[in-house]
């Protein structure tokens, strides 16, 4: 039997799924994952605009969607595992797709800290916008004049 490794299955659920029916169709996947492994970590699905349109064969139709419910799940158990993890995801009716990768258990959200100016007196300083200096059209000119190479 292989050793255990961590995994993630981020998922999305078709949009018409009712919001509160997205614990019944987590818990189907949930539990894919506990009778082999078990569950690090998971962020529970929230409705997202996609970034390009995607199809689901239903019925006897192609159906198009540009939203859907997106959640994760970190797992760990072993290789043999994920193909029946796997082959839940694929029948499971209402999910539009997912993907499962291999990760570590460490949290490595990799975000740009805030930047924020130090408050005055204990007020927070409202951040303004750096206005750019308008160039007129003559340094324009002059500036790609710089950049182009002959």
């Amino acid at each position: 039997m292989d050793s255990k490794q961590v995994y993630e299955i981020g998922f999305h659920i078709l949009p018409t799924v009712a919001e509160e029916k997205l614990g019944d169709e987590v818990s189907i996947i949930r539990n894919a994952i506990e009778q082999k492994g078990s569950v690090i970590s998971e962020d529970f699905p929230k409705m997202r605009e996609l970034a390009y349109v995607m199809s689901k064969h239903l019925d006897t139709k192609n159906v198009s969607y540009d939203k859907a419910y997106f959640g994760w799940i970190k797992l760990e158990t072993d290789s043999e595992a994920i193909s029946d993890i796997k082959k839940v995801a694929d029948e499971h009716p209402n999910i539009l797709r997912y993907i499962i990768v291999k990760t570590i258990r460490e949290n490595v959200l990799l975000t740009k800290p805030m930047e924020r100016e130090k408050p005055v007196d204990g007020d927070e300083v409202e951040k303004k916008p750096k206005e750019k200096e308008k160039m007129s059209e003559k340094e324009v000119d002059e500036s790609i004049e710089e950049l182009v190479i002959e």
